[in-house]
């Protein structure tokens, strides 16, 4: 009996260490950090702090000898040894001083001659198709401020030639269903296109002359510097990309108050948000976000509303599929109706 209670013993202490919390701030004010990318160095899991500043962190699998990595843009990274590592450790982030940016800020580049570079070293920098990704996905929509339809999915995602090839493990984390409205079809295909953005920054280069920019600015995003800067014809275009590497690590879109006549709607604000994560001299698709609301008419030209989130979290990702992702899912169709 004493063996089966040791043993037993023993089992909750090492599934418990397997998981830590940890708490990020400012190392000046201590208010919480959120939105910090923390990854290890070696391995490729990935996870971001909450709105208060706190992150679940899984070690399975994890070396003790591999490194976490807490990242934040405008801070100085944090680099802790798996082996140090705590529950309810805290991390404070330090800020970097702008004249740490200034000295170090030499450049004539424009954002065009930055975006060419991005192109020019696309392929040292991504590799889209060499991995599965294994992600947590959340769909938000409130149509009339009364109907809801939310779902949180973990999927794997495999991108391959411009094709997107989806799976899940056939089970649901979270479903709210209040009247579903299936009249604002929200496909995964067209959303995750070109996640990489290569086609995008491309147009960007044939078209410059539909786009003011910004000057190129100099930040950080932990250790290392980026430049900073944005384009705008409507809507903000405003990029991060690593000063060494021209690697796009931040990509955000910005709008509000676009009409479309056409379609008889206007979208009163849009917001788009990509973040990649460095892995062995590549970089990762880490996190993508993307809101808009609308006003929009129907046919019966009663007047509508509708507000949409869609959160993209990758979680892990590998050259092998993973395998409790075994159901294959319509990347076509609203990925709703293949859960109802």
């Amino acid at each position: 009996m004493n063996k089966l209670i040791y043993f037993f013993t023993l089992l909750v202490f090492t599934v418990n260490a397997q998981i830590i919390n940890l708490n990020i701030s400012d190392f000046e004010t201590n208010f919480s950090l959120d939105d910090a990318d923390i990854y290890f160095k070696n391995s490729t899991k990935s996870f971001v702090s909450d709105n208060e500043g706190k992150a679940t962190i899984d070690l399975e699998n994890v070396n003790s000898t591999d490194e976490l990595i807490v990242a934040k843009k405008d801070y100085q990274n944090a680099v802790i040894k798996v082996s140090d590592l705590k529950s309810n450790l805290n991390i404070k982030l330090e800020k970097v001083t702008e004249i740490e940016l200034k000295e170090a800020f030499v450049t004539n580049l424009k954002a065009e001659d930055i975006l060419q570079k991005v192109i020019d070293n696309y392929d040292k920098n991504f590799n889209t198709e060499e991995h599965f990704y294994k992600v947590n996905f959340k769909l938000d929509e409130i149509v009339d401020s009364t109907k809801r339809d939310f779902i949180d999915l973990d999927l794997q995602l495999r991108f391959k030639k411009n094709n997107l090839k989806i799976h899940s493990n056939n089970t649901v984390n979270h479903r709210i269903v209040n009247e579903p409205n299936y009249g604002y079809s929200i496909t995964l295909k067209p959303l995750l296109g070109d996640i990489s953005l290569k086609n995008m920054i491309i147009n960007y280069l044939k078209n410059n002359s539909y786009y003011s920019s910004s000057n190129v600015n100099l930040t950080k995003y932990g250790n290392e510097l980026m430049y900073e800067f944005y384009l705008f014809n409507n809507v903000y275009h405003r990029f991060l990309i690593a000063k060494d590497s021209y690697a796009v690590v931040e990509f955000i879109i910005d709008g509000e108050n676009l009409e479309f006549n056409k379609e008889k709607q206007t979208v009163n604000f849009v917001n788009t948000y990509y973040k990649y994560r460095p892995y062995q001299g590549k970089y990762i698709l880490k996190e993508l976000m993307r809101t808009w609301s609308t006003d929009y008419k129907e046919n019966d030209k009663s007047d509508h509303n509708v507000n949409v989130k869609i959160n993209l979290e990758v979680k892990d990702f590998s050259p092998q599929p993973f395998p409790e992702f075994n159901k294959s899912v319509n990347e076509k169709m609203d990925i709703r109706r293949s859960f109802n």
